[in-house]
């Protein structure tokens, strides 16, 4: 799934070149991609005014109204006809068009009138100025609960995913079956510059693509190649030498060297 890094390169690219057209049409070929009481009445004849991100959903402002897009396994959106696996178009006035592609058929597109109510309940976004490293260690102590699964959670802190948080647990010295609140504050710190840093070098790096993720005219990122620990079980640790652990933790593939990364328990 497209996490922080791969929706904000999306993001991005939508802002140079979808901003300012005018939805003439549209087409749902699969119909539970698009989600809306009256598409025609909702979304034919609106003006895009603006592209955002909240977490890893898309946020498309109109002059009434918003698209939240979420790409989920397998979604892209692009300016460029796919061959087959189409689920929306939006056609613009000055002929431009906008595919929604997913093999899978798990994203969605959902036009309302009120972004929070789907959006409301996520927590802070991690590279927001209000994000910092006490309020970070606040949110840890006032959990118990194990430190992978609870930075997978939407709810807790917004847009990471399997691949980032690995990564930053690995660069932060942690296990990812650490119990939250029993992390010192050193390591807190640690992980929340980690945290950052791997999301700013990954945007910096248009994503990382392991399977399918591509965007705009099918770009592809390039952080995958500064991966550490995620996909990486049984090869040597590029620090220690030790061999990459991966283990299955709330039910989501997890790397780590249990040599290098340290576990917090009480």
């Amino acid at each position: 799934m497209p996490e922080l890094p791969e929706v904000e390169t999306v993001v991005r690219g939508l802002q140079n070149t979808i901003v300012g057209e005018k939805i003439m049409d549209l087409e749902a070929p699969w119909e539970k991609a698009l989600v809306a009481d009256d598409p025609y009445e909702s979304i034919v004849g609106r003006v895009i005014t603006g592209v955002s991100r909240r977490a890893k959903y898309i946020v498309i402002e109109m002059d009434e109204g918003f698209l939240l897009v979420h790409l989920r396994m397998t979604g892209k959106l692009t300016p460029v006809y796919p061959e087959k696996h189409v689920t929306v178009i939006l056609h613009f006035e000055s002929g431009n068009s906008l595919y929604f592609q997913d093999t899978r058929k798990f994203g969605r597109m959902v036009y309302t009138k009120d972004p929070q109510h789907a959006l409301g309940h996520i927590g802070p976004e991690p590279l927001s100025a209000d994000f910092t490293p006490d309020l970070f260690y606040q949110m840890l102590h006032g959990k118990k609960r194990l430190i992978k699964p609870l930075l997978l959670d939407q709810s807790f802190l917004a847009g990471l995913g399997n691949i980032y948080v690995d990564e930053a647990l690995f660069q932060a010295a942690i296990q990812p079956l650490s119990v939250s609140l029993s992390i010192p504050k050193k390591r807190v710190y640690s992980l929340h510059s980690a945290i950052q840093s791997i999301l700013s070098a990954s945007i910096e790096a248009q994503g990382t693509t392991v399977l399918n993720f591509s965007h705009g005219d099918n770009r592809i990122g390039s952080y995958q190649e500064a991966l550490e620990v995620y996909g990486r079980g049984d090869e040597p640790c590029l620090k220690c030498g030790t061999l990459i652990i991966k283990i299955k933790v709330g039910q989501r593939g997890t790397h780590y060297c249990a040599s290098c990364q340290k576990k917090y328990t009480g």
